[in-house]
């Protein structure tokens, strides 16, 4: 690495890991890619807090080391990471911190009001990009990291030998499980919210944060930034509540259309589909065995979760692990992607077809697998976390290279 712009060459980069299983394994993914282009990378296990201070504390010096992590953590004030007077390790080390926040800014309105020194924000959507940017000019420049995929080894089922027809990897939220977040409301509150989901179910390709704050500034004309932002963190029920309504509707229509489906996730047997004996209901499965389910399915089902100019890491996975991806698409993945040639699509206003598009996958086998094929080799070409720990160390060299501190750091987003 070259010399930082405050005088020191990046070393090594710290990752935290024992939070969120998936964000971990995303870390770990990409920790091992950055070790293979020989950079240092140091795990804080959160799940062995006194072992990883310990550790931490014994190290011979912090200086030229980042911390990249994930919605926060290890910057919400938990108490391993507190060393006095205020200051968190990092803080207390010189460590800069390069946070990636894998839902929209309006999850982390309490940790983005906090206005923390020396952060460098990470986004996985360009609409989440532009949101940050221009709500929370402090922070300067944001970057664009879409998620990414994981190939697991060993996976080589020939497509026609793969005894899962569709799989789909996620939980199923029902409505009851989110009312908690709306029930201290009023009636009048409650109806407003409904009202936009409504619109939002008629109009889904509307980006969350356009229909939330357009239909907050029809409502209050003279609502200001601070005032938009604190509601806006009050309503991810909204969009907690459509994620989920279009997962049920794209799920049940494979299973009453007689598609076999198997979901990795929680609560499926709440989900309310006329035909539930079509859903084999696998339960949890952490990211390997996920993965796992991939490797012998013929087709990967995701519905995007409202991010309309990004990726999930889902359409990738099951690429990588030789499967025909079928998504609803985004303003990013028209431009890496060939809908038809690299994978399936369908899109919300019409999500009922993935059923016809399922049985014609299943019912040409030859097609489909070539399809899988191409999908293949664009996520293996370009799409993998490797590729983004890549574009994330470039990135972390002319951020720290520019500007020692203060929001300016860093210009261009990290996708290659």
């Amino acid at each position: 690495m070259e010399r930082m712009g405050y005088g020191m060459a990046v070393k090594r980069v710290v990752f935290i890991k024992g939070a969120v299983e998936t964000l971990g394994f995303f870390s770990i993914q990409m920790a091992e890619a950055l070790k293979e282009m020989g950079m240092e990378a140091w795990f804080w296990d959160m799940k062995s807090p006194l072992g990883s201070r310990e550790a931490f504390e014994k190290e011979p010096g912090w200086e030229g080391a980042v911390l990249v992590t994930f919605n926060f953590i290890g910057l919400s004030g938990e108490a391993q990471f507190q060393a006095g007077d205020g200051k968190t390790v990092w803080e207390a080390h010189g460590i800069k911190i390069f946070c990636i926040m894998v839902d929209h800014p309006m999850y982390y309105y309490k940790r983005l009001e906090a206005n923390t020194k020396d952060l460098v924000l990470i986004c996985i959507d360009r609409g989440h990009q532009a949101f940050v940017e221009k709500y929370y000019p402090s922070y300067g420049k944001a970057h664009f990291l879409p998620l990414a995929g994981t190939r697991l080894d060993g996976i080589g089922i020939p497509f026609q030998e793969r005894e899962i027809d569709v799989v789909f990897t996620g939980n199923y939220v029902p409505a009851q499980n989110l009312t908690p977040h709306i029930q201290h409301m009023d009636q009048e509150s409650k109806a407003f919210y409904f009202d936009i989901i409504k619109e939002l179910i008629n109009r889904p390709g509307v980006p969350m944060e356009e229909m939330l704050i357009g239909r907050l500034k029809q409502e209050f004309p003279a609502i200001t930034r601070e005032e938009t932002l604190s509601c806006l963190h009050s309503m991810v029920f909204i969009d907690l509540y459509v994620r989920s309504y279009f997962r049920q509707k794209v799920i049940c229509a494979l299973a009453e259309h007689n598609i076999q489906v198997l979901a990795v996730g929680k609560d499926w047997e709440k989900a309310g589909c006329r035909r539930p004996q079509n859903i084999t209901m696998a339960g949890m499965a952490d990211s390997r065995g996920c993965l796992e389910y991939m490797g012998h399915a013929k087709i990967a089902v995701n519905v995007m979760p409202w991010f309309k100019d990004g990726a999930h890491d889902r359409i990738f996975n099951g690429m990588l692990q030789g499967c025909v991806a079928m998504t609803d698409s985004s303003k990013y993945l028209e431009e890496i992607l060939q809908e038809g040639p690299d994978y399936t699509g369908f899109t919300l206003e019409h999500c009922e077809e993935v059923a016809s598009k399922a049985a014609w996958l299943l019912e040409n086998p030859k097609e489909a697998a070539e399809i899988a094929g191409n999908g293949f080799q664009k996520a293996f070409g370009s799409h993998t976390w490797a590729h983004r720990a890549f574009a994330l160390l470039e990135t972390i060299r002319r951020c720290c290279e520019k500007l020692p501190s203060g929001p300016e750091c860093g210009t261009g987003d990290l996708v290659l």
